[in-house]
């Protein structure tokens, strides 16, 4: 074979591995808190953490361990005015744009009507509704560790709140299982207990929500389509109610 077949092969071998991965391939979302809260998004297996941010996990640099502690110290300062610098510029245009999208905003509203209270309430409602419906029994919901200690300095408020508890846990999950996404979840993996000696309340969250690839990007578009028709809906109720008011005075 001649270097463009074997160029064309390896192309089109890559593109079936791709189309295979998008067919056959899921996207996920694991939440999971029990110091710190935790985001990660799982796109056919690459992990991308949402939250918190790399910055946000970055360490102070340990200053005892280097050779040349002085050099450190000033190539720290100097990153850090650089930094500085880029935030005071990044602040900057970030400025600049909000006031750009507010006087946007202002001609806007000069043309076209603005929703009541009442009328984005109903648009809201028939949005949350169509998701629902559109969304209902598609999405799979994995409950790797929801561990709740409930504790209070008093045992007789212990014993309430714990039996609340239970019932608003046990209350949510049957609701989601039944109406909205099959829950999946071993024995140990939910829990709820009281602790009668820390005084304290502490829980430890670890839930994922899986969904395959072309069902997901089928129901953003839906879902997005489904907005722009509920707020062209709202805008026309609006636009009348502005015409019937002028037209009374």
């Amino acid at each position: 074979m001649n270097p463009l077949q074997i160029t064309l092969l390896a192309i089109g071998g890559l593109l079936l591995v791709l189309i295979f991965l998008v067919l056959l391939g899921t996207v996920k979302i694991r939440i999971s808190c029990r110091d710190k809260l935790k985001v990660v998004l799982s796109v056919v297996g690459i992990r991308f953490t949402l939250y918190p941010n790399k910055k946000d996990e970055e360490a102070e640099k340990d200053l005892s361990r280097c050779r040349n502690p002085e050099r450190m110290l000033k190539r720290e300062l100097r990153r850090r005015e650089r930094e500085a610098k880029k935030a005071l510029k990044k602040a900057y245009k970030k400025q600049l744009k909000a006031q750009k999208r507010k006087l946007e905003k202002q001609q806007r509203k000069a043309t076209q009507p603005t929703p009541n209270l009442k009328e984005n309430l109903g648009m809201i409602t028939e949005l949350i509704k169509k998701i629902y419906r559109i969304t209902n029994g598609k999405l799979e919901v994995r409950v790797h560790k929801l561990l709740v200690s409930v504790g209070t300095n008093d045992a007789a408020k212990t014993a309430i709140l714990y039996g609340a508890t239970v019932q608003s846990v046990g209350y949510l999950i049957e609701l989601i299982d039944s109406k909205f996404a099959k829950v999946k979840r071993k024995p140990k993996d939910l829990e709820v207990v009281a602790d009668y000696t820390s005084g304290k309340c502490h829980a430890e969250i670890d839930i994922s929500c899986a969904l395959e690839i072309p069902r997901a990007i089928s129901l953003a578009i839906k879902i997005y389509n489904t907005y722009k028709k509920e707020q062209a809906k709202t805008l026309k109720k609006a636009k009348l109610r502005m015409q019937s008011q002028k037209e009374a005075v």
